[in-house]
Parts: structure tokens; sequence; C-alpha cells
């Protein structure tokens, strides 16, 4: 399949213009969980709150969900989209405090800002804020799929914490960490947006399915774009995996054709990865193998599995967004 080259960001600003009003209302929602929250959190969920992020999850759930038959309840999207991303809010500042970040979209981090005990708290109080938000909500399966897609993501992280350092990582691990600290809340999304659209069971496990895919290229794309490889105008630090230990696709590429002696080498420089001028030496060694076009080939081959469940979504200006937003995601730089 020959997937259109258009700018990822360019075709994001579109897809959310196309559903704004739902967005809207989502961002009315979070912000009134900030309003009602009590004095010493309602202050900083606000700060925190004014760093929004692309909306891509939330926006890929108010998309399928106006592909429906029937016009949506917007009422209804807005606070599952709400519910998606407080809980990708509140993984966030848990992430930073166990990656200690300094920077998230550009500005200072929660616990660099706040200190880490208030942090992890804050953290607490988005996560549990998540869950309310759907807790009205009448088609019991969608509160259930977030607190779902809540352990996967916990349960992604404490794997990839426990395979921290493992220079023997495999690729079915890092298959299975990725799943759920990242597709799982997209697979949630692409669901409960099947389900708010009025889908059967079938189609919303396919969506379920293409969320996944689209999730596990998105990740991968991450871990390139950790390395600066085809990176834009970075909203985060280079070379944090790298630095935290974790191992990512391109090192398994890497691994996988390496001798003995280039295998020893490169553990070597991984366990010195906070020095300076290290990270480049690790760079160009996995460019001169071919490891980070392997790893966008792969992510490649996920955006087209996703690409093929879109097409066979009713033809719509939705359907044609979410096609499009598949298409350019490969070539996202920041």
């Amino acid at each position: 399949m020959n997937l259109n080259k258009a700018d990822f960001q360019t075709v994001l600003g579109q897809a959310r213009e196309l559903v704004q009003d739902q967005l809207a209302l989502t961002e009315q929602v979070i912000l009134n969980v900030a309003k009602n929250a009590p004095a010493g959190i309602s202050d900083r969920l606000a700060a925190l709150f004014q760093k929004k992020g692309k909306r891509i999850r939330s926006t890929l759930l108010c998309l399928i969900a106006n592909c429906g038959k029937s016009p949506v309840d917007v009422d209804r999207v807005a606070h599952a989209c709400a519910g998606i991303e407080l809980l990708h809010s509140a993984s966030l500042v848990h992430d930073d405090i166990i990656d200690d970040t300094e920077v998230r979209r550009g500005q200072k981090t929660a616990h660099k800002e706040w200190g880490t005990q208030v942090a992890v708290l804050i953290g607490d109080y988005v996560l549990s804020q998540s869950m309310q938000s759907v807790i009205e909500e009448a088609e019991r399966d969608i509160p259930v799929i977030l607190s779902q897609a809540a352990d996967q993501l916990i349960a992604g992280e404490i794997l990839e914490l426990d395979h921290c350092g493992d220079m023997q990582l495999s690729f079915e691990t890092y298959n299975r960490i990725i799943d759920g600290k990242t597709a799982a809340l997209i697979n949630a999304a692409a669901k409960i947006g099947a389900i708010l659209a009025g889908f059967d069971k079938p189609m919303v496990d396919k969506c379920a399915e293409m969320g996944s895919h689209f999730g596990i290229a998105f990740q991968i794309i991450d871990d390139l774009l950790d390395y600066g490889y085809g990176s834009k105008n970075l909203d985060k630090a280079k070379f944090t995996d790298l630095s935290n230990g974790l191992i990512t696709l391109p090192l398994l590429y890497y691994f996988e054709n390496s001798s003995a002696e280039e295998r020893r080498e490169m553990e070597d420089l991984i366990k010195r990865a906070s020095e300076d001028n290290i990270p480049a030496q690790i760079k160009e060694k996995l460019s001169v193998k071919g490891a980070f076009d392997k790893a966008k080939a792969s992510a490649q081959n996920h955006l087209e599995k996703a690409l093929e469940i879109a097409q066979t979504l009713p033809n719509s200006k939705f359907t044609d967004e979410i096609v499009a937003m598949f298409a350019s995601m490969s070539d996202r730089g920041n």
C-alpha cells in the first residue's frame, strides 16, 4: 500500500478542526476537574492542564464516533475523551517522575515544579478523575474499557522497568511493553469511539485492533525520535531512553545482526550512555547497521494494517481524516 506523505501535524490539525466542537467540550470537562478540585490541587491541575498535548487519542475517538449512521451524543463523546486524556495526563506525570524527565511539552515537568511527593499525588488524583469522567456513562462497557486500559498501561510500565538495562530483551517482551504502555490507551480510545458510533461488536473489535496497530506504530516512531531520527522541533530531550537504560526497537535490530564483538562494544556504550558524546556514537552505529530503517519499516507495517481496517469504515469525511492521520504518522517529526 502506498502511503500518502502529508505532514502529520497538518493532517492532525485538520482532523481536530473537523471535530472541534466535541474537543472544545472535552476541554471544558477537563478544566472543570481543576475548577472543582480541593484547594491545593485546583491551581496545580489548572497549570498542568494548560500544557495541552496533541490530543491524538481524543481526536481519534471523536472521528470514529462520528462515523456511525446516527448523530453522535456530543456530551457522551466529550466525557469519554476527557477520561482518555486525563488517564494519559496522569501516566505522563508518573512517567516523568520515573524517568526523572525535566521538560515536557516545552515546560518543566510536574515533579520539577512541585516536588516528587506532590507530583505523585497529583498524578493519582488525575487518574481517579479519569474514571470519574465516565462513571455515569450508560454503556457500561466504556468505564470497564477505560479501567482495563489503565491496568494495561501500568502493567506495561512495570514490565519496562523490570527489563530496564536488559541487554537480552526479546522482541516479544518489547512488544508486550509497548502494547501496554502506549497501544492499550489508543486501543481503548478507538474501541470507545466505535461503541459511541453504534457499531456492532465485530466492528468494535476491528476498531480496537486498528487502534493497537496505530499505537504500536506511534511508539516505534517515538523510539526513533528519542535518537533524533526524523525529529523536528522535538518538545522533549533526546536520548532519554538511552540514559534511562531502556532498550528500544532500533537496538533490538542492531543486536539481531551484530557479531559477538559488536554486541560487547554496544553493551559497553549503553552502560556509559549518560557520558557526553556516547549517545551520538550509539546513534552512528545503529545508523550504519540500518537499525533505524528497519524500525521505521516495522512502524510502517503496523500503519498499513491500521489503514486496511480504517478503509472498511463507512465512507465519510471523518473516515477520510482517520485514513489521512494513519498515512502521515510514519513521518511524524515531534
